[in-house]
């Protein structure tokens, strides 16, 4: 009985510690930022090592953006553009493979406002072309938030039905297997 109780308590962890993949812990640029200066150069950090076929994706109005390069270190991914990135509105698209295995994904939104030359001239009509512009890329990036946090818990929520029902089955496993040996004695 007692090594029956030992394999049924190790069988029951064996779930939790290979379900503890990595988490996302830094980018640059971050969700929501709105980028004033040059960049050409985004990062992606994680809580624990990640394995080489990790990958970014840059879109920009539903069009991709190649890197010139990608860097997978022990814990980042770095993509290098040969070029800075214009005003826009931009989604890096991450997607790592953890080192217990887990493939994990997601986005982070950002938009890209450089200063304009001090030489033009801002009429009041485009003045307030741009604070329109301007809420349009706040509300935007508002909604991105909501639908990535939505996403993740629909993740996390099917993460742990998928554990609960191993064990529920091991656990019923393990009762069938007790009660066949009781009956044999």
């Amino acid at each position: 009985m007692k090594k029956i109780i030992f394999i049924l308590g190790l069988i029951l962890t064996m779930p939790i510690i290979a379900s503890a993949h990595t988490t996302l812990t830094s980018s640059t640029p971050s969700e929501g930022d709105t980028i004033t200066e040059e960049l050409s150069e985004l990062k992606v950090e994680f809580a624990g090592e990640i394995e080489n076929q990790s990958t970014l994706t840059l879109m920009k109005d539903q069009q991709n953006i190649q890197f010139d390069s990608i860097t997978v270190g022990d814990k980042q991914v770095v993509g290098t553009l040969a070029k800075p990135l214009e005003d826009g509105n931009y989604t890096l698209t991450w997607k790592i493979a953890s080192t217990d295995g887990h493939v994990l994904s997601g986005d982070i939104s950002f938009s890209v406002d450089l200063p304009e030359e001090e030489n033009q001239e801002i009429t009041p009509e485009e003045s307030d072309q741009t604070s329109d512009s301007q809420e349009n890329k706040a509300e935007l990036a508002y909604e991105n938030t909501k639908v990535d946090t939505a996403t993740e818990e629909v993740t996390d929520n099917s993460s742990i039905i998928s554990t609960i029902s191993i064990i529920v089955l091991v656990i019923l496993l393990l009762v069938g297997v007790w009660i066949l040996l009781r009956k044999k004695r």
